[in-house]
């Protein structure tokens, strides 16, 4: 051995304690001053001491920068620059106007969570706080997830604070989604939220990004193209019972097998004169001239719903007369290549209604062919075809720890022609929406006398709800009739 070799040794190892021994010491001081602060912080503030996701697997405590209302008149927001609006001006008006920026302040989905009538008046079934009274429900998932996220997922919708619905700041904030279709709504998606003073961070499926500020920093993310984004929304189980079904549609769809994916046909490009403009539409902000096509529309059912519904479907009608039998054939054809039609809701529902006259008006009887269901409220009994997923109980037991209310409810609903709620105890008793690309064909006789002039009208009908829900409730239900179509002999 060396002369001297073990002084080195020992000033090596006295100098890695050393060091070892400062930054315990430098940890405890830290430690000190974070706990400090924290008491602090909450001697002098209410705000909440908030988990918040920046990177994946990283968690900081911190209290939360607010959501920001996406309208002009929020003087913070301008004052920041983070309202939406103050930018995306063109953006903003297609979701003021989209169902997105109503899912919390629909009247309609409120008097059917409280249990109410249109007027605000109380006890009206069904509801779902009348049947839970004690109970917010998961509705906040979707309906209002800024809101789910401020208060643990767990709030009663009529409290919330926060009524800007899916906003455009949520939206954006999407970093990731968990593909387990048990995490349903916000519980499955990982949200970057950021602590006060930090950057903001938003996301897009441009990757090349420029317009970032000293206040919000914008990220590439291949995600927004993807369907997937979607899903969490707009797939929803109730028990083992699929309820919302859309995503799942589309993944067994001929849209998915071609690449096509839901922003293709609900966030098409933006119509434009011009092969070049800017995606922020204030002039005193600085941004990038793109090309058109990478502007999408953000009204998910374009400005015009009953002419984007209209685009995908189509009916054909054609007779045949033999003995003094008139013959009517209807098809009712879903040109959409990437879900049923009706999708959503199972409270939307749409209708092929027939109706044969002769030349004095007079209405022809049916004498064989599908009728009408009570579910078609005024029109049941009529010549025709329902499409729906009509919800049922699967039995009285789960009724009898529900209200008074509830009870009396669903003594009634099936006269009404109002199905099973979907918070209830159910399965699915049928399935009649015409697949994605498929068609529904159906066969009507009525009979007619010789030499009589006759007339045959097809209507196909789409609406937002049940009559007679909408008439319990005292809503005017929204309908539209989508084509018709009329043959004369």
């Amino acid at each position: 051995m060396k002369p001297g070799y073990n002084k080195i040794l020992l000033m090596k190892l006295t100098t890695k304690l050393i060091v070892l021994l400062f930054s315990v010491i430098l940890s405890l001081f830290f430690l000190s001053y974070f706990s400090n602060s924290i008491a602090k912080r909450d001697a002098n503030t209410s705000e909440p001491l908030i988990l918040a996701m920046h990177e994946p697997n990283q968690i900081t405590k911190c209290t939360l920068n607010q959501w920001f209302n996406p309208a002009i008149n929020d003087e913070e927001g301008v004052r920041l620059l983070k309202n939406c609006s103050h930018c995306h001006m063109a953006g903003y008006k297609e979701w003021i106007n989209d169902k997105h920026s109503m899912s919390q302040s629909n009247p309609f989905f409120l008097s059917i969570y409280s249990g109410t009538d249109k007027e605000g008046n109380e006890n009206i079934a069904p509801g779902f706080r009348l049947d839970h009274p004690k109970q917010n429900g998961n509705c906040i998932l979707c309906h209002n997830p800024e809101a789910a996220l401020d208060n643990n997922f767990d709030i009663d919708l009529r409290n919330a604070e926060n009524t800007n619905g899916i906003s455009c700041n949520f939206c954006h904030k999407i970093e990731s989604i968990d593909k387990n279709h048990l995490k349903q709504g916000v519980r499955g998606l990982t949200i970057s939220r950021v602590c006060k003073g930090q950057k903001e961070i938003g996301f897009g499926p441009l990757n090349d990004l420029v317009e970032s500020t000293d206040i919000v920093e914008f990220k590439y993310n291949p995600i927004y193209k993807e369907s997937l984004y979607c899903a969490k929304c707009h797939d929803g189980f109730q028990g083992n019972t699929q309820i919302y079904s859309t995503f799942t549609e589309w993944l067994n769809s001929p849209a998915k097998k071609q690449g096509i994916q839901c922003q293709s046909c609900h966030m098409p490009v933006r119509e434009h004169t011009a092969k070049k403009i800017h995606i922020v539409d204030n002039p005193d902000v600085k941004s990038k001239l793109r090309p058109y096509y990478q502007l999408h529309s953000h009204s998910f059912l374009t400005n015009n719903p009953h002419k984007f519904r209209k685009t995908f479907l189509d009916l054909k009608i054609k007779v045949k007369v033999k003995n003094n039998i008139l013959k009517v054939t209807a098809k009712v054809i879903n040109k959409n290549t990437g879900h049923s039609f009706p999708t959503g809701s199972p409270m939307r529902n749409a209708l092929l209604v027939l109706e044969v006259k002769d030349e004095n008006n007079n209405k022809l009887e049916l004498i064989k062919g599908p009728q009408l269901p009570v579910y078609a409220g005024s029109l049941k009994g009529k010549p025709g075809r329902l499409f729906a997923k009509i919800l049922s109980e699967t039995s009285n037991q789960y009724a009898q720890t529900h209200g008074e209310d509830g009870i009396r409810f669903r003594k009634t609903a099936g006269t009404l022609g109002i199905p099973a709620q979907q918070w209830w105890n159910i399965f699915i008793l049928s399935d009649t929406r015409i697949k994605a690309l498929k068609n529904d064909i159906s066969i009507y006789e009525f009979f007619i006398e010789p030499h009589r002039k006759i007339s045959v009208t097809a209507k196909l009908i789409w609406r937002n709800t049940w009559p007679g829900l909408a008439k319990v409730k005292e809503f005017i239900i929204k309908e539209e009739t989508l084509i018709e179509k009329t043959l004369l002999l």
